[in-house]
Order: structure tokens, then C-alpha cells, then sequence
């Protein structure tokens, strides 16, 4: 469905992605994890259609990401983006305008079951508050593709199952989730997939149950022990480990 083929991305010296090849399949909630600085951020703009300068291929169901492309792939970036003006309504109706897929009834839906005030003008609001708001946008869409990049950042507890419980309800038929986030221990409820990566790379992925099957622990200890093993290679090498 979603296909990176060799797809590498540099910022100056600076590697981003190195070869970093996987293909996304429908009905499966993905988890992408990894540390500070692996490429996760940078996989979702390239697999959003936002980055020019890359080599290799960004594929959606064999064509390469552009227009219309874009146009099946909903994607919540880290950083809030909106115009200072914007009130929660005004935020449905800039999506409603330049996604044809957005439902506005879906939004307010989600915009009650945060309790949030549509009348609220967004930049008066907390960092958790707007994150709820800028879910809720992405989640209204019907795309294929739903790249949440760090979605629960500065959401309360309370807020981040409300979040899960919101993903975990969507008909995954046809679709496929990618959730990057640190909150492995959370993602394990949600996701039935994980891609682990490092500089730039996919080093493990699997099926979460029978990787639990498979090694008799959780996803969260799999992580922990791949990672240790991984940055002791590299320690030994002297480098990144190939």
C-alpha cells in the first residue's frame, strides 16, 4: 500500500534516512519507534509527500507520492500548525474545505468527546488542548493512509486514552495507521504491528502478538533488549552498525 524503496534523505551532512525500505499494508495499526533522532519524523514527511530533495521511491499503491496521491494520506506532524484567528469551528472548516474526505460531523463528534469548546480560539488554548483539536482534524478524514507523528504529546493521561480509544475504534478495512511515539508500554494496546528503526533504518519489525509469542515478553522488553544490543555492536564497531 504505502511502499519506501532505498529512500534516503540528507539534510547537509546530516543522514536522515539511509535506504530506508518497508512496505505499509492495509488493515494494520503500525507502531514506528526508535530514538531521538532515527528518522521517524523524516519517514513521515517523505511518505506524506512533503520532502523533494530524497532518492529512492515513495509509493502509494505503486504510484509515486504527488497530488493526488496526498490526497489518500492524512497526516498529523509534531509541530501545530493553524492561523492565529482559527477558533476550534474554524479549524473543521479549513480541513473541511481542503480535504474532500473530511467528515465535519466526525469532528464534532470528536471535539465534544474532548470536551472542548468549538467557540475557543486556538491560540489561547494549552499545547494539550490544540493537540486534541489537531487529532480530531486528522482523524475526521476517511484517507487510507494516517501518519500520526508523536499524536499524545502534552496530552493529559485522561486525554491520551481518549486518543487510543478514538484510533483503536476506526474500521481499519482498506486502511493503514502509522503511529510514531515514544510510549511503547501504550502502543502495545493499540497496534498489531512495530517497526523499529536506528540512523536512518528499519533494524526489526514483526507482528506484536506473535513476537510476544515468539520471545516470551512483552514488545516494550523486545525493545529494550534489541536496542542494548544494537548500540553495543555499534560501540564495538566503533560506528553505526551495517
Amino acid at each position: 500500500m504505502l511502499q519506501m524503496e532505498n529512500v534516503n534523505v540528507h539534510f547537509g551532512a546530516q543522514t536522515a534516512l539511509d535506504n530506508f525500505s518497508f512496505n505499509f499494508e492495509p488493515n494494520h495499526i503500525y507502531s514506528l519507534i526508535g530514538p531521538n533522532g532515527c528518522g521517524k519524523s523524516t519517514f513521515m514527511k517523505a511518505a506524506a509527500g512533503l520532502l523533494k530533495n530524497y532518492t529512492g521511491n515513495v509509493l502509494y499503491c505503486g504510484q509515486k507520492v504527488r497530488t493526488a496521491e496526498r490526497s489518500k494520506i492524512a497526516y498529523l506532524p509534531t509541530h501545530p500548525v493553524y492561523y492565529r484567528y482559527m477558533s476550534v469551528d474554524d479549524m473543521g472548516a479549513f480541513y473541511e474545505e481542503f480535504f474532500p474526505d473530511f467528515s465535519r460531523s466526525e469532528y464534532n463528534s470528536m471535539i465534544a468527546f474532548f470536551g472542548l469548546n468549538p467557540k475557543q480560539k486556538l491560540y489561547g488554548m494549552s499545547t494539550g488542548m490544540v493537540a486534541k483539536v489537531r487529532v480530531s482534524a486528522t482523524l475526521s478524514r476517511n484517507a487510507d493512509v494516517i501518519l500520526l507523528d508523536e499524536p499524545i504529546n502534552g496530552i493529559d493521561m485522561m486525554g491520551q486514552e481518549q486518543v487510543w480509544q478514538i484510533i483503536k475504534s476506526i474500521n481499519l478495512d482498506g486502511k493503514a495507521i502509522i503511529i510514531s511515539s515514544h510510549m511503547l508500554d501504550q502502543l502495545e494496546g493499540v497496534c498489531d504491528y512495530v517497526v523499529m528503526m536506528n540512523a536512518g533504518r528499519v533494524i526489526f519489525h514483526g507482528d506484536m502478538a506473535q513476537l510476544r509469542v515468539q520471545y516470551k515478553m512483552s514488545v516494550s522488553e523486545l525493545y529494550r533488549m534489541i536496542y542494548a544490543q544494537y548500540f553495543q555492536a555499534m560501540a564495538m564497531r566503533g560506528g553505526m552498525m551495517q
